[in-house]
């Protein structure tokens, strides 16, 4: 740190926010540099930094918002119910003080460039804290195969049973659909529709898909693929859509009827109205009249009114299965899987002991967590288990009618039904008990596996059974013991343990500003003359800590670059050996016959510049393939550096902790004095200066979460980019020996392009240096404003305002968030 900040015998700091400044002390003269408003530029404080929008936004300008205090959800526990209460109660209990603190900065009138400058300073930081709106998004993701009940079990969720269309008839839309609570009375639904551009680079594929090969050497097509593509055409352009050409299809202009600004909204006063306005942009009913819009959607976010079972902040995702053939919407379902903190894995009870795609999901779920990505909560859901053939069942498990006989709780049956049940909460606990020993074993296979690294444990893992259909009858019935058997109201306070745990940490970091805040306020006009040289040196000492905590962070980050580097020069080689056989892999027509007719595919694969969700084979990514070794090495340097749920002391979140403690300890130091004034002065810049560096140091681990997407998705975006020139020739390949040639494009490219893989480890680098440089500069910065500001002093002779009210009404709701 500059030594000149501070000199033997000068009694403050004065606190210039914009521009060079001296202290009115004469004997010395005190000079430092603070670019504007540095304190409102950090990543904390703005909405434009990165993962800004998951973070705590603006409140809206103009009017003043607090939660609504008036609980009505039967799910949730009283302790629950009294937390959320407590939640809202600080938080707007903390902001009525931090208005009425910022009310009295607004009414000093500064004397001079000293005080206007400090006065500056703190009425921004002041206002920041008024504006600040402690809602930190959360996405649960719903994913699961066409039929599953996804929708149906949304539906149940949010107790709306006619939201969601739920219908197994017609085609559904790829388009992903986001529910999450609304300000307003009515339930809405905000429509976002593809560009032109992206619609008729989907069109392409669509069309060619369709064609007939009848020159090519495999004529048996893959009519799922195909299908699906006739659908799609159809549902736009007709019955004779499929039979026309690309430019024939072009010039109908059939995109004339979508908004301009690309976006629709529709309201209405309830869900059942809404949810038929939305048909046209969800999916084809039999016997529809009017336009039907959804090949064209992109995305579906719904909004439901007063929803205190989907609080404000989360959203309930619905990803929509494999099939899709639009790059736009591939990332956008990419996009929204990263930011999901928890997944939720949907399968008939039937079939989900061995369903395929539930395993791919949680591997997924797994790399999101591990890579980049929030999730740290996993749950597998068994739906449809009232769909049971009992009869069956009970002579498979050899049921003794005594067994089955057995006495429910809450609600008198038929003996048939009676049989039923029993047989239904068998196989449900039957099931959960093997699905659960099947993520154990999963999760501690990825545990012994150096390439995955898990920000989580096998405790966030969960299964549920339930029944959408039997939670309706149950409601409609008013039997709340079959209403607890459907364990839709476990998921409902699955939701609600989320909220309350983040809800409660954001609050908690905003008391404890506000309450720091205070108590460097309310010290500002204190005279410390009498203890100049003890805090000359003590701000001394304090830089020179700070100096050296700084340095070994950036040497840390230093030493994790270096350790980066040598990873992505392994996984570089291994990639360059074994290319040409992913290469291989992709483009060779597989041998068994049901795989015929993969040359369509292959042909929708370049078309999308390697990626693909194919009805029939399931996700296809071939720049990723191409990486997997570099990924593997990525994999290994994430688990080894960039941990931030355990404190390993090699890891950033080890680093973190340490640079809190050293500087804790030394900001935790008394001062000399006998005088009970100064220690009390002491004691409220040491809390105004802990409860900054915490705040820092939370931000700092948000920004590490939104910076490592950004390093993780380098490579493979650099190889995409690379491959680009041969997808695209590949695709306009036609006739006998299409998949040859376009294997032949394929591999010419990778021989070509000798530094390919060299170039995704360099935008690997670059990623991670930005991060490294950004966190180093963060640190700095905000550590050199918060220690300036510990002590700096009020210059004038007339003194600022009375805070003493102010901290005295913030103490107790400080002392009722540290309890809870």
């Amino acid at each position: 740190m500059d030594s000149s900040w501070i000199q033997p015998n000068s009694p403050v700091i004065h606190f210039n926010p914009r521009v060079q400044i001296q202290t009115l002390n004469p004997q010395c003269k005190i000079r430092f540099q603070i670019e504007t408003m540095e304190l409102a530029d950090s990543e904390r404080a703005t909405s434009n930094s990165p993962g800004a929008k998951r973070k705590m936004t603006p409140e809206p300008s103009g009017r003043k918002r607090y939660r609504g205090r008036y609980i009505n959800n039967p799910s949730i526990t009283t302790e629950d119910q009294q937390l959320w209460e407590n939640c809202n109660k600080w938080e707007g209990e903390t902001k009525k003080v931090v208005e009425a603190v910022l009310e009295k900065l607004e009414q000093v009138s500064p004397n001079g460039s000293d005080e206007e400058e400090l006065l500056f300073a703190l009425k921004k930081k002041t206002q920041q804290l008024k504006e600040k709106c402690l809602l930190e998004n959360i996405y649960i993701g719903v994913f699961g195969q066409t039929g599953a009940g996804k929708s149906s079990l949304v539906n149940a969720v949010l107790e709306e049973e006619s939201l969601l269309p739920t219908s197994s008839t017609g085609a559904c839309t790829s388009a992903i659909t986001k529910v999450q609570s609304g300000r307003g009375r009515k339930f809405k639904a905000e429509i976002e529709f593809l560009k032109e551009k992206e619609w008729n680079e989907e069109l392409k594929v669509l069309v060619e898909l369709c064609e007939k090969d009848d020159d090519s050497d495999d004529d048996d097509e893959d009519n799922k693929e195909v299908e699906m593509a006739k659908n799609k055409l159809k549902t736009i352009y007709g019955d004779y859509g499929p039979e026309k050409n690309y430019e024939d299809l072009i010039k109908m202009n059939i995109y004339q009827d979508i908004p301009k600004s690309g976006k629709k909204i529709l309201s209405e006063e309830n869900a059942e109205e809404l949810s038929k306005k939305l048909d046209p942009y969800i999916r084809s009913k039999a016997n529809q009249t009017n336009k039907i819009y959804w090949p064209f959607v992109k995305s579906v976010s719904v909004y439901i009114p007063n929803s205190q079972i989907l609080p404000e902040g989360i959203a309930l995702i619905d990803f929509p299965g494999s099939g899709d053939s639009n790059k736009a919407r591939d990332e956008m379902w990419r996009e929204n899987l990263i930011n999901c903190s928890s997944v939720w894995i949907v399968s008939a009870i039937s079939r989900a002991l061995d369903e395929k795609l539930a395993d791919e999901i949680f591997g997924t779920s797994i790399k999101s967590a591990t890579n980049g990505g929030r999730c740290h909560d996993i749950a597998f859901i068994c739906t449809k288990t009232d769909d049971i053939q009992w009869k069956e069942y009970a002579r498979e498990h050899a049921f003794t009618e005594e067994e089955m006989n057995v006495p429910m709780k809450g609600h008198i049956i038929e003996p048939s039904e009676k049989k039923k049940q029993f047989c239904m909460l068998h196989r449900n606990d039957t099931v959960k008990a093997k699905m659960m020993k099947q993520c154990e074993v999963k999760w501690k296979r990825l545990m012994k596996n150096k390439s995955a690294q898990l920000e989580f444990s096998k405790d966030d893992l969960s299964v549920y059974t339930v029944s959408s259909r039997k939670y309706w009858d149950s409601v409609d019935g008013e039997s709340s013991g079959v209403v607890s058997e459907t364990e839709i109201p476990s998921l409902k306070k699955h939701i609600i343990n989320m909220y309350l745990k983040e809800r409660k940490k954001v609050v908690n970091d905003y008391v404890s500003e506000v309450w720091g805040m205070l108590h460097l306020l309310g010290s500002l006009n204190s005279n410390q003359n009498k203890q100049n040289i003890i805090l000359s040196s003590r701000f001394d000492t304090m830089s020179k800590d700070l100096k050296k905590g700084l340095e070994a962070f950036a040497e840390h980050l230093e030493c994790c670059g270096r350790d980066l580097q040598g990873h992505l020069k392994s996984g570089v080689e291994e990639a360059e050996k074994r290319c040409m056989k992913v290469i291989k892999q992709h483009a060779e027509l597989p041998g068994a016959k049901s795989y015929q007719g993969y040359h369509k595919t292959l042909k929708a694969i370049c078309r999308n510049d390697g990626v693909y969700n194919s009805a029939r084979f399931g996700p296809i990514n071939v720049n990723f393939d191409l990486s997997k070794s570099l990924y593997r090495e990525i994999d290994t340097f994430s688990e080894n550096n960039l941990q931030l749920n355990r404190g390993r002391r090699a890891s950033m979140k080890g680093q973190l902790n340490r640079i809190n403690l050293t500087l804790t300890n030394v900001i935790d130091q008394p001062l000399p004095t006998k005088s009970t004034d100064d220690a009390r002065v002491w004691e409220c810049r040491q809390n105004f200066m802990k409860t900054e560096l915490n705040g820092l140091l939370n931000d700092l681990e948000r920004q590490i979460i939104e910076r490592k997407q950004h390093i993780y998705k380098a490579a493979i975006l650099s190889v995409q980019s690379s491959m680009k020139p041969a997808y695209e020739e590949a695709c306009q390949k036609k006739g006998v020996g299409v998949v040859p040639s376009m294997q032949r494009i394929l591999t010419e490219r990778l021989e070509k392009q000798n530094d390919l893989f060299k170039d995704a480890a360099a935008s690997v680098m670059e990623k991670f240096n930005e991060m490294k440089d950004h966190l180093k500069e963060e640190m700095k910065n905000r550590m050199t404003i918060t220690l300036k500001l510990g002590f700096s002093q009020w210059p004038g002779c007339n003194p600022l305002p009375d805070f003493e009210n102010d901290l005295n009404q913030i103490n107790p709701i400080w002392n009722e968030v540290k309890k809870n």
